[in-house]
């Protein structure tokens, strides 16, 4: 039901962006001829519908479908504005760099922009507004620890779930004052709070097995209405990620089914090679720009060599730009033994070239040729060096389950989690990103993923 939710407001946003952006074309046709021209309109209606539908998807892109922005109007106004400037950028190259439809539109094309821009604009505000009076806010009642009703509340207010928490019943600990949360009488008030409280989401922080009355609560609630969710399922909803805490081997048992995902490796693993190919080729003509570049300003090879850890826990030998002085780069010599990488702004270890390779993602276009090979995809959990493994593996079991797919270049925790990944307890955190992904992966996913990534890329984010 929450994430039906999400999904409707976010298809609502979809197309009413491409309507608005038929508007702005009928509306220029009119400004730039002095009246509504049928044959201009025919001319101009096929290259542009395509600019349009480029357009959505620099939107997604720019992070317009990001529920947040409908909270915050001056954040939606720079990124929607970020967002329609490199639209333009992608429409001239369109017209002028591919002229399939014979057009090269000047005046048009700026007025086009000016008034999709206008009309846009005030779209998305209308929206908002639409999107937060007519979705009303479901009502969630929680059951669980006293302690554990705070993290839930945050957890729902910060995200775009549209869910607030009216009411808890506490099944441990001692109860404290909540100036809009009411708290309840014990397990038997379950079934009454539903009705009196207009419940529609309950979320459960505690095995239902250990409480027999509570079972027998949750079997009369089958007969209503009422989306129940454990407390992983809340924070997934909200956050994109699997907290570690709350989960266990039956859980993986029950979320986990490699078997069914069989044919989408299989077919993934197709789509990895039709990409791989033209892209290795087409990028192997900035390999000698790299080479030279990195000659002059480090000494040192110009690509290194490094053992991570791939597909069911098998080594593999990455190669990717050396990035690093030859003292501390991968590979080489290391005096103060394998570190994490820390944040490439500020690493003293990376060279100044190697700085804006890191950045501009430029040092991992030779892993292209690890995805040909099979050792990598283009989109599935980072890869890491055996070294930080074995730790990770002792502070955290499960993170071995990362390794049921096939790394990726990039990520679903490359796109959520930006933090430099430079501590253990970073990785930790980036692993609820991959069992996310592990979980919920599809070629769908994937394709959003790669779509995020060329955003980060672009606003120089992560390391």
């Amino acid at each position: 039901m929450i994430q039906s939710g999400q999904s409707t407001k976010r298809w609502i946003l979809l197309l009413g962006d491409l309507i608005a952006l038929q508007v702005a074309l009928f509306l220029t046709i009119i400004i730039r001829f002095g009246g509504f021209d049928v044959g201009r309109w025919r001319v101009n209606w096929p290259a542009f519908t395509l600019v349009s539908l480029a357009w959505v998807v620099g939107f997604y892109v720019a992070g317009l479908y990001e529920l947040s922005l409908i909270r915050e109007p001056l954040k939606l106004f720079r990124t929607y504005l970020e967002g329609m400037i490199a639209n333009l950028a992608v429409a001239l190259a369109f017209f002028y760099l591919i002229p399939i439809f014979g057009l090269a539109p000047r005046t048009i094309l700026f007025l086009f922009f000016a008034m999709s821009l206008l009309i846009g604009y005030f779209w998305r505000l209308g929206a908002s507004r639409f999107i937060q009076s007519k979705f009303s806010r479901q009502r969630l009642l929680f059951v669980g620890p006293a302690e554990e009703l705070r993290r839930v509340d945050e957890l729902v207010r910060e995200s775009s779930l549209g869910i607030e928490v009216v009411a808890a019943i506490a099944t441990s600990g001692e109860t404290y004052k909540h100036h809009e949360i009411k708290w309840l009488s014990g397990i038997r008030s379950f079934t009454q709070a539903l009705k009196e409280e207009n419940i529609s989401t309950v979320v459960l922080g505690v095995k239902p097995d250990t409480i027999p009355e509570l079972k027998e609560e949750l079997y009369r609630s089958l007969f209503t209405p009422v989306d129940i969710l454990d407390r992983a399922e809340i924070e997934e909803a909200a956050t994109g990620r699997i907290p570690l805490s709350y989960v266990s081997e039956t859980w993986f048992l029950h979320h986990l089914k490699e078997n069914e995902k069989a044919w989408f490796e299989a077919l993934k693993r197709i789509v990895d090679i039709l990409i791989a190919i033209p892209s290795g080729l087409v990028t192997l003509v900035m390999y000698p720009f790299v080479a030279i570049i990195t000659k002059l300003t480090s000494p040192g090879p110009v690509f290194i060599k490094q053992t991570r850890v791939g597909l069911g826990g098998k080594p593999f030998t990455l190669v990717k730009f050396r990035t690093m002085k030859v003292q501390s780069a991968g590979g080489l010599s290391e005096p103060n033994g394998p570190q994490f990488t820390s944040d490439a702004k500020t690493d003293t270890r990376i060279f100044p070239f190697g700085r804006f390779m890191r950045r501009a993602r430029i040092d991992e276009l030779p892993q292209v040729w690890n995805v040909i090979k099979g050792d990598l995809s283009f989109v599935g959990p980072r890869p890491e060096r055996p070294e930080f493994v074995e730790p990770l593996l002792e502070r955290m079991p499960y993170y071995g389950l990362r390794h049921l797919t096939r790394p990726g270049l990039t990520g679903w925790a490359q796109v959520k989690f930006l933090t430099p990944n430079a501590t253990i307890d970073d990785n930790l955190k980036k692993l609820q990103y991959d069992l996310y992904y592990i979980k919920n992966r599809s070629l769908l996913l994937d394709a959003l993923i790669l779509l995020k990534t060329v955003g980060v890329v672009l606003r120089r984010q992560g390391t």
